[in-house]
Order: structure tokens, then sequence, then C-alpha cells
């Protein structure tokens, strides 16, 4: 890149002679580490050509093929056009003399940068005059240091004396000596990248000066699809984060970045079981009413899972929200599309980095449970029996063991990770290698997760206008875990949480205390297990090819590969003398599959004046097809041998599935601007997708938004200086969805089926699933309105959106009668609207030292189901016109039954009311009035919702001196939950009791109507106090500090001497503490079991420490 000072009449100014040069280099010195640094740089291998061209556009020519960057006035360029060089192979260095001897031209290296300077008579400095050396006046020289906003020096920053042309530029360390003809005067620093300061002279002979990187907002680029736009050309709604926000953070899994960082981006984790404590993402609500909820996410241009990437890995994430940005991926971007840009090499010397944390998990919350005595005596033991448990005298028989806060305790929840990469290039070349690796730990024993990534990216410069993009990217993970008999480690601690301390654990006899057939001590000692083994690749290649100027044809070709093998065997356990448990048996499932991705494309950029123009036309194909095989054996002779040959052959079973469909696009994109002021932008795409009928089988998915500078008009550029950026969007169009089940519009055909004929039993087929061959495409019409603002120089910046989502013809698979005798088909079942408001505010500023940024964002969001094909609601009651999705149906909870006269006195219930019991309030009846009885049939209403209508976060960032300090919350809000079974429910199935029940419940001591706690009592699935209700309401919202860290860089100069240009250690943890109004013991983001078998795995907290390097 050019720096071209702006044009005046340097022929009359004094330069820099050869000599002096020599002597100021000298004087200001050097070290080695920048003479070793610019040997490098002139020893470089370049091929330039050139004929009859000038010295500017033959050094913008050797910029692109040497990787360098010129720094110079732009006089010094202004020569005829009679250069013409053919050099290949040369050393920059001689191609340098060659070129610029002639002109009296030098040269020097200053960190990758290279200043030119005229060869004359004066010394480093600049002075205007038309007078002879003899009559220019005697002048007051000023020096000082120019630094960055680190405090390191900068070098090539020009000083210039405001109003004259008196100018110099600061050397190798960011000094500078400036002579003027007076004391007075105003000094002005400007450089690339920074915002210029000016300082008035004021007498003083010594001025240092700090520059602040200017506000990149404006001119930052943003991955769009199929190509990147300036954000300040921008007419859809987008988020970024870039991976400065993810670095320093001991992210597990990719999904987890986005918490607390994006607006209409809610992301929830529902567990930490390592390898699968993921999050789930949504995007400005749930839009449809079948499973296929989650947003597309694109992998360097590739569809992929977000999990598949290491975190340390991404270079940016772009969410796009809105029809506007998504629509150009039309068939699948109905749920909002999430597109990963993954690091890349940058021009220069080869650099190292490596990266590590070590860390140590606990659970963010646990319930205490009442200890066995005070069960005992909660369940009616005798005095005695009580007795015997207190005095601990007989653990076999009267034990009082913890099993839920023992089991999470029986792991180390150590983690540890390392990362290294190597990246650089010289020339035409630039590529950036990495490798981590990562093992995780978790609170329960034999609990773990071993993940190896890879990533190669390598860029070509194959010739001028031919250009080669490749990206690779695998990893290979074994995830392990115990088995029971009915459930892996989140089933193990679902059973614990319900048995009593009652039952002991291990005995001293080697049996174990058990509960019906489950004992959580006896599962985690016994060999079975869950493994779990994973391989992906990902694989493409872009080929670019600018036949014409501004013109650019590119094909892509990518693959997609990935192979698992889940392998589940399971003990037989003796748990007692008279308790078996089996017999063993064991499964294989191995599941392999390809996707392949073709896309090419043709940009054409063109400028009329002041009308910019950018079109974009291309074509995508994707084929997808997965291979399952499942094989099973039981019996085998003991616990220690799980081949699959070592099973019986009497119970074996084996299956075995593929499954392939396919996508064909076509789309288009029109952007328009008349001096970067009104924006305009169309999109258009066709997909066509195998999953419907050939009628039907392609879809329409258009868009278009428009913009507006209004800080670009004279009335508020020219008028309002502390706006510096002020835009308005507007977007409109629509988005598919073709996530169902394949080929639902053809007939399925069982071979499973057999036939008695005579007595014989003989194979046969037999249709299993009813069709329909009319299904549409489902599509989500999308509105949206945007304000972008930056006020202040910067110090203020922000967004604020306001959508619409209307998602129409719903693909779902409709309930039938049983008689029918085949599956559902599938409709387009109704309608459901999305509508919110979100917003977010960045503040930076800098006092002294400390540099200080805070960006609090907050989303709101509304839903409701607006149509029901059919009958549907009568069929599935969680569907009502004009609520949301998920809601809570169930009865009015009216407080608590006090005494047997407010029996009497109270509506008849569903199941016979008890003193103690929760009472449902009678709410309606036949006729539309309450009717002195309560039933399922009128008495039910909404009484929650479980999705959340708020997400807000709250990014902070610090930097003083050498520390820095980085801080997250987020959270989820305007939702409820109830959590259920052995959770919620005292003494449910026998099950344990938590002390917050026992301090708050209803007592025939103290008959509290109001009660947080209903009578304990032994609970089933019938009885009364389970059915759903708004009594086991509890608020979801919560605010959690996501993210906590603090740094500290070692001063470079203590480093140099080892060779390392940077050294950071840091401190902090992830998921550290939770302010909410839930449960007591229990974390509201933590996906909770239910019924009369629970699965689930704490979330948890991870305290780490870590250091990064670069050499």
């Amino acid at each position: 890149m050019n720096f071209n000072l702006q044009s005046i009449d340097w022929c009359k100014i004094m330069k820099i002679t050869f000599s002096q040069l020599l002597i100021a280099l000298v004087c200001t010195g050097i070290s080695m580490a920048n003479s070793s640094r610019a040997q490098s740089v002139l020893t470089r291998k370049v091929d330039l050509s050139t004929t009859n061209a000038d010295l500017n556009s033959t050094l913008k020519k050797l910029e692109k093929t040497a990787g360098v960057k010129f720094i110079y006035f732009r006089n010094i360029a202004e020569t005829p056009k009679n250069i013409t060089i053919n050099a290949h192979g040369r050393t920059l260095n001689e191609v340098l003399e060659e070129l610029l001897k002639p002109y009296s031209i030098h040269y020097d290296v200053v960190n990758d940068r290279i200043v030119l300077s005229k060869l004359q008579a004066d010394p480093a400095r600049l002075i205007k005059s038309d007078a002879p050396m003899a009559d220019v006046p005697q002048s007051v020289p000023v020096k000082g240091k120019v630094t960055d906003d680190t405090g390191q020096g900068l070098p090539g920053v020009v000083v210039k004396l405001k109003g004259t042309n008196t100018a110099v530029t600061t050397n190798a360390q960011g000094i500078y000596n400036i002579d003027i003809p007076d004391a007075n005067g105003i000094l002005v620093f400007t450089f690339i990248g920074y915002t210029a300061q000016e300082i008035a002279i004021n007498g003083q002979r010594t001025i240092d000066v700090q520059l602040q990187p200017e506000n990149k907002t404006l001119n930052e680029v943003v991955v769009v699809g199929y190509g990147t736009q300036k954000k300040v050309n921008l007419t859809g709604s987008v988020s970024t984060i870039s991976s400065a926000d993810l670095d320093n953070r001991p992210l597990t899994q990719a999904s987890q970045a986005l918490a607390g960082l994006a607006t209409g981006v809610q992301v929830q984790q529902g567990g930490g079981r390592p390898g699968s404590d993921g999050a789930n993402i949504t995007i400005r609500g749930i839009g449809t009413f079948n499973s296929g909820r989650n947003p597309l996410v694109l992998i360097d241009g590739i569809a992929g899972s977000i999990d598949d990437v290491a975190p340390d890995n991404i270079g940016s994430i772009t969410v796009l929200k809105d029809a506007a940005s998504a629509s150009i991926y039309g068939n699948r971007a109905a749920n909002g599309v999430i597109l990963i840009e993954t690091k890349r090499g940058k021009t220069g010397k080869i650099q190292v980095a490596y990266n590590n944390y070590f860390g140590k998990e606990q659970v963010t919350a646990l319930p205490k449970f009442v200890d066995s005595w005070t069960y005992a005596q909660l369940t009616g033991a005798t005095a005695d029996i009580v007795a015997k448990y207190q005095s601990g005298a007989d653990p076999d028989n009267y034990p009082n063991v913890f099993h839920l806060k023992d089991l999470v305790n029986s792991g180390s929840g150590f983690q540890q990770y390392h990362n290294a990469s190597f990246s650089g290039g010289e020339g035409k070349t630039v590529y950036l290698f990495s490798g981590s690796f990562r093992n995780d730990n978790g609170i329960t024993a034999k609990t773990d997760n071993k993940r190896y990534d890879i990533q190669a990216n390598i860029d070509s410069k194959l010739k001028d206008n031919l250009s080669l993009k490749t990206s690779l990217m695998g990893f290979s993970q074994i995830q392990k875990q115990p088995q029971s008999n009915a459930a892996g480690i989140g089933g193990i601690i679902g059973y614990s949480v319900r048995e009593p301390n009652t039952y002991a654990g291990l005995k001293s006899d080697g049996t174990y205390g058990h509960q019906d057939f489950f004992a959580p001590e006896a599962w985690l000692a016994n060999p079975g297990f869950n493994n779990f083994r994973a391989k992906n690749f990902y694989g493409s290649s872009v080929l670019s090819w600018e036949p014409l100027k501004g013109l650019t044809l590119a094909g892509t070709a990518a693959y997609h590969y990935y192979t698992s093998v889940n392998t589940t065997f399971i003990p037989d356990v003796n748990l007692d003398k008279t308790t078996y448990v089996g017999p063993n048996s064991l499964r294989n499932t191995s599941v392999d599959g390809q996707e392949v991705t073709l896309i090419a494309t043709a940009t054409y950029n063109k400028s009329i004046g002041q009308h910019n123009f950018k079109l974009l036309a291309g074509y995508q194909q994707e084929e997808h097809r997965d291979n399952t095989f499942s094989a099973y054996r039981d019996k085998f002779p003991n616990n220690l041998l799980y081949q699959l040959d070592a099973g019986a052959t009497t119970n074996q079973q084996n299956s075995g599935s593929a499954n392939e469909y396919a996508f064909q696009s076509y789309f288009g994109r029109l952007n328009y601007n008349f001096k970067e002021k009104y924006l305009l932008e169309v999109n258009g795409r066709v997909d066509g997708s195998s999953r419907f009928a050939p009628d039907n089988r392609y879809g329409f998915f258009p868009s278009i938004s428009a913009g507006w500078r209004i800080s670009e008009e004279p009335f508020i550029k020219n008028k309002i200086n502390w706006i510096d950026e002020l835009k308005i969007r507007a977007s409109y169009g629509s988005l598919g969805n073709a996530n169902i089940s394949n080929y639902p519009y053809q007939y399925a055909i069982s071979t499973s089926p057999k036939y008695d004929f005579g007595g014989t039993i003989a194979p046969g087929a037999a249709v299993t699933a009813a069709s329909n061959a009319d299904i549409q495409w489902e599509t989500t019409i999308s509105k949206d309105l945007g304000l972008n603002f930056t006020l202040f120089k910067g110090k203020f910046s922000g967004t604020v959106d306001l959508y619409e989502r209307t998602a129409k013809d719903i693909l779902y698979q409709v309930p039938v009668s049983g008689t029918l005798g085949l599956s559902a088909p599938t409709l387009n079942a109704g309608s459901i609207q999305n509508r919110g408001i979100e917003a977010d505010i960045t503040y930076n500023t800098q006092l002294g030292k400390l540099r200080l940024s805070v960006t609090p964002n907050f989303s709101y969001n509304t839903q409701k189901v607006v149509k029901i094909a059919g009958d549907l609601q009568t069929v599935i009651p969680n569907f009502f016109l004009g609520q949301p999705l998920n809601p809570i149906y169930g009865y009015v909870a009216d407080g608590l039954f006090k005494d047997a006269a407010d029996v009497a006195s109270y509506p008849t219930q569903p199941i016979a009311g008890q003193p103690g019991q929760i009472r449902f309030k009678d709410i309606s009846g036949p006729n539309g009035v309450p009717d002195g009885k309560v039933d399922a049939t009128y008495d039910r209403a909404i009484i929650g919702t479980k999705d959340p209508k708020t997400s807000y976060g709250l990014n902070i960032n610090a930097a003083f001196k050498g520390f820095d300090l980085a801080i997250l919350f987020q959270g989820l809000g305007g939702y409820q939950v109830q959590m259920g079974s052995y959770l919620a429910y005292a003494y449910y199935n026998g099950g344990n009791i938590q002390q917050w029940q026992v301090d708050n419940a209803w007592t025939t001591a103290n008959p509290d109507p109001n009660a947080q706690y209903p009578k304990i009592t032994n609970l089933s699935q019938g009885s009364a106090n389970v059915q759903t209700n708004s009594f086991w309401n509890r608020s979801g919202t919560f605010l959690r500090l996501k993210n906590a860290q603090v740094g500290y860089n070692l001063p470079t100069g203590a480093l140099q001497k080892l060779h390392i240009n940077k050294l950071r250690i840091f401190a902090g943890g992830q998921n550290l503490f939770n302010w909410n109004h839930f449960y007591q013991g229990w974390d509201p983001e933590n996906s909770q079991g239910s019924g009369d078998n629970p699965n689930f795995y704490p979330l948890t907290a991870i305290y780490t420490i870590g250091l990064n390097v670069k050499f």
C-alpha cells in the first residue's frame, strides 16, 4: 500500500543526504533485530516485468509481487513513463538498486516498510524554502518520540508544521527532529491507521506524542455471502465477532463462543459433559414447528457444524440475521446463517505461536440433600432406626451416603489445552498451519474427551490475475463415559439424585447398596462403557481469475468426510448376593458420510463517476450421502472380553441403512451505491431440493434492502462534528427451509414385515408411511429496520434493529389416527411469527494509560402461532393460536389446602384434595364459567413459556500498561422452567429429599397455605401434586459471569534476548457466577431431566491458568 502525502512543491524542499542518513541511523540506535529483518526483506526473490511505466505504478506492482509496503512523498515517484524492467528471480535489493538509483532515491527498511527519500544535501528534515541556503532564517529545533497506544515507537510517522510544507518522518524508534521558524505554531502528527493529532508548540523543545488507533468500524470489511463488503455499505442486519473476542477464553466448543456477544442470538449450554458441552443457538426466535431449527453454519464457505472447528482456529464469526444478508443462501437460511472464517497467514517472516491453558472444573450448582436420619424420620421410621442412622456405627446397613455429591467429585475435572501454529510467507504464497490437543477429564470418573485438531490454509498468487486459496481442516475425537444397564453417565447422575442417603454405596463385603436395580457406585466401578470415536475432514479450494479489470471468476470445490464408531458395553453386575443385573451386551454403531460441494461465481465491480456497482452471479450444487451400520450381541463370557465375536450368536442383531439428498441453486446479487451515501442491494436465489416432488422442487427466495448514510449529507457532515457515522437501513425478503426428513412425498416401504402362509413365515414388504406429493417449501418472510451510529470520534458506536419474521407453510408431521396403520405424512401445517428489537452500544475511552471498552447488548423477541392447519390444535394441545411455541400448559395453582375444611369448601379437584396438597383453580366449565369442578378439559391454561424472550450481555475489556482484563456477562430471561421427578419433588418414587423442601414445606404444625413446598409425602406420576401446574414454575431468568480473565504481557525488552516477541500469562475462568431465582442448588441453564428416567450432566465452571507465546 502506498503512503502518498498530499501534493506539494517538494522540489524546493531540502532532502536527506546519504551520509547524514547513515549518521542518523547510528544515532538512533537501529537494533540488530531490525537489521536482520531488513536483510530478510531485501533478500526476497521477486519477479517484476514492466514496460514504459512511471515509478509510481511500478512501485505499486512491486508491492504486490514482493509483499512489501512503500512509504514516500508523492513527488518522489513523479517520473516520466520510461521505466522498463524485466527481473525474474532477483532479490528485492537488486531490483530496488536498478529502479531507484537513476532517480537519486534512497530506501531504508523500517519494520517491513520501505521508506523512500531523495538524496540531497540537507539533514534528515524537510524545510520549505524558496531562498538560497544562506537566506534560510535561523530555526528552532523541536524533538520528541511518537509511540502507539501500547507505548511502542512508531516509525514513519509524518510530523508536519501546520500551514507549511515543513515535515519530517520518525525513525525506527519513533524519534523525530524538526526545525521550525520560531517557537510557535502547531505540529500535526499523522500515520496510517491512527488518528491524527495536533499539538501547539508554545515554546516546547521536546514534544512526545502517543497516537491512538483510528476507529476502524467504518472501514471494516465484513464477510457476507460469497464475498465481503465494507461495513459502512451493509444494508442487512449483521453481527460480527473477531478472533480477539475469543482468543483468551477457555472455550471447549465453538458454539459457546457467541454467548453474550451478539444481539438477536440466544445461546444455551445445556450441560457440561466433556465433548458434549456444546450450546444450542437460536437466531431471532424459533421460526418453525419441526426440529430443523438450527442456523446454517458455513466454515470457509462450506456447510458444517459449528463445533467442528476449533475455537483457536476461528478468525471471525459473522451472523446473518435478516433476509437482506441471508437470502443469498436461500434454502437453509430461514433460521439465520453463521459464517465462520478460519485464520489465514499474512505476508512476512514466519511467526510461531504457542498457546495453552490448564484448568479445573467444578459444578456450578449442587443441591443439598437431607442426612439419612432426617430422611428416615420424614418417611416414618421409628426412633430407634433414626438413632442408628445418626450414630454412624453401622455404615453398611445405616449409612449416610451423599450419592450425587460423591459422584460429581469422583473425577479429577482436570483440563489441558495446547495449540501451536506457524504462519507467514514470502512473495506470492502465504500460509498458516495449526495443530491443537485438548484433554478434558470430567467431574465424574471415567468421563473424558480427547480431541486433536489440524488446520492448514494456503493462499497462492499463481499469476498477477490468478490466485488459489486452499483450506484444510480436520479433527479426531475420543469421548468416553461409564455405562449402566439403562443409560450413560447422564442417567447414572439422574438416578443418583433419586437415591436417598439411607442406601449404602460400596459395602465392606464388596457388594453395593441399591435402590431397585440402580446403584451409582456399582456402575461407576464396573467395566461398562460407552466410547464414541469420530473423525472429520473438510477440504476446499477456491481458484479465482481476473481476466478483465473488475471481473473475477471463481470456482470452489469442497469435500467433507466424517466417520464415527459408537461402542456401548453393558456389563452384568451382582449388586449383592440376591440381585443380579444382566446379561452383559455389546452394541457397535458406525456411521460414515460425505458431502461434495461445487460453486461457481462471477463478480463484476464497476464505477461510473460516483455510481458504484457490484454484480454477483453464481451456481452451487451439494450432494450428501451417509451410511449407518449397527451390530449387537449379548452373553459374553465375562466383562473383560467385549469384542462382537465373543458374544453369543443366539440373540445377535444387525441393521444397516443409507440416505442421500441433493441441492441445486442459482443465485445473484446487485449492490449499488452513490457516493457511498445511498445504498441498495438486491438478492435472489433459486433453490432445488431432492426432498420435494418434481413439481414443487424449486423455490425462489428474493430480498431487497436499502440504506442511507445520513452522516454523509452536508447538513450533518459539515455542521455536526460529533456524528462520525449515522446510517438507517431497511430490508424485506424471503428465506427457505427444507430441514425435513428425506423424500416425504414418496411412500416408504419397509421389508421388515413377515407374513404367515399356512404356518410358514415368509418375508414381505409393506408401506409404512403416508406420503404427500403436494408439500411445498417452508418460507420465512423477513422485515428489518435498522440504525447504525458512531459518535465522538469513535468513542460511542452502536446498532439498533426492529424486525419481524413470519414463517408460512411450515412443514410438520401432523398426527393421524392409529387406525390408518401408517406414520403421519408431512404437511404445510401452519405459520408462526417472531417480532423483536435488539440493540448494542460500545464505549471506548482512554484515561491516561488505561484503555477501556464496554459493550452492553440486549435483545427482546416475542413469538406467536398465527395459523394452524386443519384440526392440529385438537390433536396437539401444545399449539395455540396467538401463543408462543413450547408453552407450559397445565392447571393454575392457588396455594395449598390449609386443612380439611378448606378441602371441603373448595371446588372439586381432579384428584381428591388433601391438606397440604396443591389447590387447582376452577377457571371455566362447559358453559364458559367456573362450574365448581376442576378438570383437564376446561381448567387448564397456558401458565408459562419455555423459550426465553430476552437475551443480554456485557463485554468489558481493559488494559493498563502490560496488564489486560476481560469480563463477559451473559444471560437469558423472560421464560419459565419446570423441573420434574427426582429433581423437584421430595420423596418421588421413594426418592431423596432436598433440604430446602424440608425447610419450606407445609406441615400440620405450620399449615401455611402459601408455603413454598407442599406436604412431604410419597409421590408418583399419578399424584395430584405432580400434574403440570403453575406451582412448580420457576423463573429461568439468569445473569452469568460467563468469562473473566486477567493477563500480563512481559516487557519486550526482557524477551528480546530469548528471541521471543510476546509472552503473556493469564488466569481466569468460565461460568463463574450465576444470579437467579431458580430452585435452590440447580442451574436454570442446565437441561433438566424429567419423568421416571432423568438424564442430565451438570453445567461446570472452569478455572484456568495459561500462557500465550509468539516467536
